[in-house]
């Protein structure tokens, strides 16, 4: 099993459908078509997984700075919605 490490400390259980949701609700704000969005949604949660499974731990912020890195060469304006989307949860948890 891959746990992940929380920036709090804690400990949870390596869930690839909610790293899936928050891209989901971020891409769907971008002006991009559907069948491109689900392209990219798809490209990066197959890296995450990948990456994780070579891993018994995984620290959120390695898997946020792998989301980042894929937004950044499939879709800018979504790269932006991230942050804001990051920033926001970070102020209002």
């Amino acid at each position: 099993m891959i746990t992940v490490i929380k920036k709090g400390g804690e400990v949870e259980a390596f869930n690839l459908n909610k790293i899936k949701k928050s891209l989901v609700s971020v891409i769907e704000r971008t002006d991009l078509s559907q069948e491109k969005k689900n392209e990219i949604v798809e490209k990066i949660t197959k890296k995450i997984l990948k990456f994780a499974k070579r891993r018994k731990e995984i620290f959120t912020s390695e898997i946020e700075a792998l989301i980042l890195m894929e937004l950044e060469k499939e879709c800018s304006q979504a790269m932006k919605i991230w942050r804001e989307y990051r920033l926001a949860k970070v102020e209002n948890p």
